[in-house]
């Protein structure tokens, strides 16, 4: 009988990482895909602001919102309340006299979001990109 010495293989101790690999690949995408998702319900309380003066020049069209979400429009002294729809003609006539002109909203801070969203985006709409908002300082 021939005896064959047969060389001892040396077992190999490592892990295959490639299925570990395509497991954190699919978790990466699943996270990145519903982080945003996430973001958009949480309720959260506004901070306070430090309030900056802003530099104007000529005197700024304010827009005021109560917080029942009635548009008011203020003309010298006098507050004219007014419709969305008639805030934007309003406004395209103001920005059609004068192209410089700065929009500042003075908001109660009950008033909903939307109406203030839906303020800016027809004030925008015309081509006014000079919006600010007048916000309070912290209560000392």
């Amino acid at each position: 009988m021939i005896y064959r010495l047969a060389k001892k293989k040396n077992l190999k101790a490592e892990i295959n990482v490639v299925p570990y690999i395509d497991v954190m690949l699919v978790l990466l995408i699943i996270f990145m895909v519903l982080s945003p998702l996430l973001i958009q319900g949480i309720e959260v309380n506004l901070p306070q602001t430090d309030t900056t003066k802003m530099s104007v020049q000529n005197e700024p069209l304010v827009i005021s919102i109560d917080k029942n979400g009635n548009y008011f429009i203020n003309v010298g002294d006098e507050s004219l309340s007014i419709d969305l729809e008639e805030l934007k003609r309003k406004s395209k006539v103001i920005y059609d006299a004068n192209p410089e002109v700065e929009v500042v909203f003075q908001n109660d801070k009950n008033v909903a979001f939307e109406s203030v969203a839906k303020a800016m985006a027809s004030i925008q709409s015309i081509g006014i990109s000079n919006i600010g908002i007048v916000t309070s300082g912290y209560e000392n």
